[in-house]
């Protein structure tokens, strides 16, 4: 009885109607949530580039963790024991994203030219399992409310141990606190996702939670956003609201789909940019160095120059998911990079590591996931503008963040497993309101 009432209490349940599918789903997620906050893995200590070894690095980045593998093993074995019990409503969801099936199929199929065969087939394989598990989590819960409700549980859980290790000193050589996440940029990430759950689950569930602890909880998470001194966070803090509010008042004015506009917004500025540079002879360095003190995006823009000279050698179907960066001493990194290019496992850009590994189809298949996304999403933003926001503002989060940081197709990364968990709640969703009630 009293596990009952802690269980209805955690969902804010308005009924006790709730099937083994309902509740194991509830788990799911949580254990998901749990996994995305870092919680499963503590970070109180921090690793710098100069003081690993190459040989070292690079037998760990290309094999996984004993505990990762059983983890999302047996996060599988759970999703397929719920399935079995209804594949209908599951096969529902998954084709109403037909576009990521055909990605993680590309990304499967890519092990037969990759440069690391057996490492590409095993991260596909593992992708495979972290999409198919979050899709059943989120198709057999009660409601798709639920999911940012548990989220935000979680966090709460993880901003308490984040106030422990400001007593235990996590702080790095710079003074910037990262807190349980091994890096600000980790933490600064994870506070943004946070914060913007704490102000979805105020409105979604405004009768239900204390304000006064939703006041408290979105205070702190704004403090550990600004005390970990992440430029890239602290910025999409303003940027992404104004973005997505700013659009959706012009899409709700004009009547398109706010997809369509945000895509025509940044294409727009992606043309304005190229066209100043060609006006002025400038390279990316040089129009950044017009805005910002630090042009070279601390270091980046010499990643990114190594990353395109590789990229245009595979460019159509790229060197094999999970096949470039962390595949030991054959890494394209190791063997033809200088510097600290050897001890790096991304390149700090989403788009240009897709293209790394898929090439300019991989990209074509997730460009053709978010438009997916954009086209669902407008069939739910009358009914459901509080989760059509939380998605959007959560998107396009992912989206930019990956300008500078690379999560999109990344195994088990925090910030891809939100945009897949975003991809399966648009799609309920839509299916939800298009079925006869």
């Amino acid at each position: 009885m009293l596990s009952n009432a802690m269980f209805y209490r955690f969902v804010c349940a308005t009924d006790a109607n709730y099937s083994l599918n309902n509740r194991l789903a509830v788990l799911l997620i949580t254990v998901i949530a749990v996994s995305c906050f870092d919680l499963l893995t503590l970070e109180f200590a921090t690793a710098e580039l100069e003081d690993l070894d190459l040989s070292n690095h690079a037998a760990d980045t290309s094999s996984g963790t004993m505990f990762n593998q059983v983890f999302w093993l047996s996060l599988f074995g759970l999703s397929g024991f719920m399935v079995l019990r209804n594949p209908v409503q599951f096969r529902k969801l998954l084709f109403a994203q037909t576009p990521l099936v055909v990605l993680a199929v590309l990304a499967l199929a890519s092990a037969t030219w990759a440069l690391a065969p057996d490492i590409a087939g095993r991260r596909a394989i593992l992708q495979i399992i972290v999409i198919f598990s979050v899709f059943v989590g989120v198709c057999y819960l009660k409601t798709p409310y639920q999911a940012p409700l548990i989220f935000y549980r979680v966090a709460t859980a993880a901003l308490a141990m984040n106030l422990l290790a400001i007593g235990l000193g996590c702080f790095d050589k710079d003074g910037y606190f990262y807190g349980i996440h091994g890096h600000k940029n980790i933490l600064g990430a994870t506070a943004l996702i946070a914060l913007f759950l704490g102000v979805a689950v105020r409105h979604l569930y405004a009768h239900q939670i204390y304000r006064s602890l939703n006041n408290a909880y979105l205070l702190i998470w704004l403090m550990l956003l600004v005390i970990s001194m992440s430029k890239t966070s602290m910025g999409l803090c303003v940027l992404v609201p104004s973005l997505v509010i700013g659009s959706q008042l012009v899409a709700r004015t004009f009547n398109v789909n706010l997809g369509i506009l945000l895509l025509f917004m940044m294409t727009v500025i992606a043309l304005g940019v190229v066209i100043v540079m060609s006006m002025h002879d400038l390279h990316l360095q040089g129009f950044a160095g017009l805005f910002l003190a630090d042009a070279s995006f601390t270091g980046r823009d010499y990643i990114w120059a190594f990353l395109l000279e590789q990229i245009d050698q595979r460019w159509l179907l790229g060197h094999g998911y999970g096949s470039f960066w962390g595949i030991g001493l054959d890494s394209p990194n190791i063997r033809h990079g200088r510097g600290f290019l050897t001890l790096l496992n991304q390149g700090h850009n989403g788009y240009l590591d897709l293209l790394a590994i898929l090439g300019w189809v991989g990209m074509a298949c997730y460009l053709w996931v978010l438009q997916q996304f954009a086209s669902q999403s407008g069939r739910i933003r009358r009914t459901q503008p509080a989760l059509f926001s939380l998605c959007w503002m959560l998107l396009v989060l992912t989206l930019l963040h990956n300008v500078t940081e690379s999560s999109i197709l990344r195994g088990y990364s925090a910030l891809w497993v939100i945009q897949l968990i975003v991809f399966a709640l648009v799609a309920r969703a839509a299916i939800e309101k298009e079925e006869p009630q």
